[in-house]
């Protein structure tokens, strides 16, 4: 058959995902599943999102409303942003994969970090781009000196996670500052927010307050598959720089590409605070037990403001991982060059939490 796929394409790594727990449960007998490999909310969607979402399936034959009118309303305000700066797509890193398309011609260059999440370096291989990653320091900062000098040798893109995904640590206010300053109008800064809601409301409108004064383009992306318990829906946004660049977005997205349920989900959930602070307290208060524990156990991890870790096992993480399922906990392992010994654990339910710990010492006593 001959060859159609651009080489771009065919030369892509596959992008790994959770796997099911049904799977695992199938494989070796068990009853219950601690799934910490996708970093999902295990207190799941408000009761609010719930029915918003069972009352929009009555509906589900009429397409959408491709305007996110009443969504983009509700964050423009609690954001203070122009509603039509907002861009909306299904889950955030289909609106990074949008922006890529927009902005990447074949032979840009895309900066992001190492370790890192995936589809930052992916999304642009797609668009023919050259990859640059630096990796975090030796003290788990960023490499802000090296994203600083690819930004002065031409970098069209900059892709950052603050919190840093699979590390979960944070940008701080003088690296951004230091980052924008060097980025100019030509290279567009695209911070990924998809945990942001974790990290505490210091931080939540950090990044956003220093790109209002930045002349230079800029998008932060931030997601409902979270904090807000809508993973499996779907829906995720962006606020870009101006109401420009925010059209040319439209035109490069599918028509309604965000499901009618999942924006009655996302309104509700959006709407109901006090659900997703206390999913969040809880939660923190859940890390700060799984690092004591680990701490006890002798596991190191990176110092995180998310839902998860990322856990120094001492010895191979894929081989850590298998050994984790046959106790019925799912981590997800890393392979990202001078990682390979780390897993990325969620943080779940205090048992779940517990059941980690746990199998983690009887898999470490089982390869030793």
């Amino acid at each position: 058959m001959p060859k159609i796929v651009r080489p771009a394409i065919a030369g892509l790594p596959v992008y790994v995902s959770g796997i099911p727990a049904e799977v695992i449960q199938q494989k070796f007998n068990l009853t219950a599943i601690a799934k910490l490999d996708s970093n999902e909310n295990p207190y799941g969607m408000s009761p609010r999102a719930r029915d918003a979402a069972r009352g929009a399936i009555d509906e589900a034959f009429r397409y959408p409303d491709r305007d996110e009118t009443h969504l983009r309303q509700l964050i423009a305000a609690d954001l203070d942003v122009d509603p039509r700066q907002l861009v909306f797509s299904g889950g955030s890193e289909d609106v990074l994969a949008i922006i890529y398309q927009m902005v990447l011609s074949a032979g840009d260059t895309v900066v992001t970090v190492t370790p890192g999440f995936g589809l930052h370096a992916i999304c642009g291989q797609i668009c023919d781009a050259k990859i640059v990653v630096h990796p975090h320091t030796d003290d788990w900062r960023f490499p802000v000196d090296d994203i600083v000098a690819s930004i002065h040798a031409g970098a069209r893109i900059v892709a950052i996670a603050s919190p840093s995904n699979p590390v979960g640590t944070m940008m701080s206010a003088a690296d951004v500052e230091r980052i924008i300053e060097a980025a100019g109008t030509q290279c567009l800064l695209l911070f990924d927010e998809a945990y942001i809601e974790f990290a505490g409301p210091e931080w939540h409108t950090l990044v956003l307050e220093r790109m209002r004064s930045h002349n230079g383009p800029w998008a932060v992306l931030r997601t409902f598959a979270k904090a807000h318990g809508l993973a499996g829906m779907r829906i995720g946004y962006g606020v870009v720089h101006d109401v420009e660049f925010a059209d040319n977005f439209n035109k490069t997205r599918s028509p309604f590409n965000v499901n009618a349920v999942a924006l009655a989900a996302a309104e509700a959930a959006y709407a109901d605070k006090l659900h997703v602070q206390q999913v969040v307290q809880t939660l923190a208060d859940n890390r700060l037990h799984t690092q004591e524990l680990l701490a006890v156990a002798g596991f190191s991890n990176a110092p995180s403001r998310a839902n998860f870790l990322f856990v120094d096992c001492g010895t191979n993480g894929a081989a850590m991982a298998e050994q984790l399922q046959r106790h019925g906990v799912l981590v997800k392992p890393w392979f990202e060059p001078g990682y390979e010994s780390y897993v990325r654990a969620t943080i779940g339910l205090r048992a779940e939490c517990d059941a980690l710990v746990a199998a983690l010492v009887a898999a470490r006593d089982a390869l030793s």
